[in-house]
């Protein structure tokens, strides 16, 4: 570990029964309420609906210093006055429950199509806007762990169990592209500016860079001791090192990227997409789930132990930790000035690297959110109980 102490946030975190905005329509509905600090008992409380009707909500009390500060028919803002705190709760404007049975795995979502994963590995693309399911891509013999589009948004990607990692044309459903080589279960993957080039990651410990009109592997960029939980890629303001030779000519856009390796050692890594040599190593006390670029010079990442880490390229070292929570963040997705993070306890909140908002995506229980997605208006959650979920709020006010 660094000597360097990165700056620890403890917020108070406020929580809200999953399907507040359905029960407090009903007369006297009552929704419970609580408010825990990082390390201490919890504070308990509870709403009620004082007047409603169906599909609004006029007057609701709250009990044990908890205040409603607004509320419409998808949004509670909730406050509590020791500890001082507040957050933004936002129910989802649709679920869609016919596409999955069991746990959604991975999702990613375009203007019009979603696709997703389940763990009876049935990996379907659907109607971003009503659910209705399009297709259903079978090939993979074991369970699938990682899908997304490329940014055609008509072609899929796909890997998982089977060592495999297949690509998809999303209007036909036909298979024309393979690619093995892993000796493990595929975990993760990235996809190189328009997807001549992808990269993926595995639990036999290696990152590895493809040629997709070739079916082949270019480079092993990185060989670990453990699993590699998850990865990305992105430009940077970093120097990533030069080659020793000569870049292959079926390497594109591999220049000037870094790529982003979370371990289950607790290893964050970075390496030169196009020098293939390590570029920093910074290791934490738990396992690595999850990492997002946030900008050309900082990343986040999620463990295990639940913390939230903001970390700094050019100084090789995380500048603030979020500690609001023990459950482990499962999936990140970096928007505006900061990340929504997913967690097992069924949590999805926003934390803001500018400010002290809070903003919570209600609806998954405690069900475990494993994956998210945004498609520049909508975000796009699934979790254990099988349902994809999708929030539409502003934004843009982030």
């Amino acid at each position: 570990m660094d000597s360097v102490t990165p700056t620890v946030v403890k917020r108070p975190l406020l929580s809200l029964q999953c399907d507040w905005n359905e029960v407090l329509r009903e007369k006297n509905g009552t929704a419970w309420v609580s408010c825990k600090e990082y390390g201490k008992p919890g504070k308990h409380g509870k709403l009620t609906s004082v007047e409603s009707s169906e599909n609004i909500l006029h007057s609701i009390e709250a009990s044990d210093g908890f205040k409603v500060e607004s509320i419409t028919s998808i949004s509670l803002c909730l406050s509590h006055k020791d500890p001082n705190c507040k957050c933004e709760f936002f129910a989802p404007n649709k679920i869609f429950s016919g596409i999955h049975q069991k746990s959604v795995l991975s999702l990613d979502v375009t203007q019009e199509l979603g696709v997703s994963v389940c763990s009876e590995n049935r990996l379907l693309i659907w109607n971003a806007s009503t659910g209705s399911v399009l297709r259903n891509l079978e090939g993979h013999v074991w369970d699938v762990y990682y899908c997304s589009f490329f940014p055609s948004g008509v072609v899929v990607l796909s890997a998982g169990a089977d060592m495999q990692i297949k690509i998809w044309s999303a209007v036909t459903g036909e298979c024309p592209v393979t690619l093995t080589g892993h000796k493990a279960a595929i975990t993760d993957a990235a996809i190189v500016e328009r997807g001549r080039n992808i990269v993926t990651v595995s639990k036999d410990g290696t990152a590895r860079l493809w040629d997709c009109g070739k079916s082949s592997c270019l480079h092993v960029l990185s060989e670990e001791n453990g699993n590699i939980n998850c990865c990305d890629v992105a430009p940077v303001d970093i120097d990533v090192g030069a080659s020793d030779t000569s870049p292959s000519d079926r390497e594109v856009g591999t220049e000037g990227k870094l790529l982003l390796l979370g371990c289950e050692t607790g290893y964050l890594k970075g390496v030169g997409l196009q020098s293939h040599k390590q570029i920093f190593q910074y290791q934490c006390d738990s396992a690595i789930n999850c990492c997002c670029f946030i900008s050309s010079n900082s990343v986040a990442f999620g463990t295990q132990d639940g913390k939230v880490w903001l970390f700094d390229l050019r100084a090789r070292l995380p500048v603030t930790v979020w500690e609001e929570s023990t459950s482990p963040v499962l999936c990140l997705i970096s928007l505006k000035n900061g990340v929504f993070c997913g967690r097992a306890d069924g949590t999805c909140i926003y934390i803001s690297f500018v400010s002290d908002r809070c903003i919570q995506l209600t609806g998954p229980g405690f069900d475990p959110v494993y994956c998210m997605a945004f498609n520049g208006h909508s975000i796009y959650t699934g979790s254990r109980d099988g349902a994809v979920r999708k929030y539409d709020f502003p934004f843009s006010s982030l």
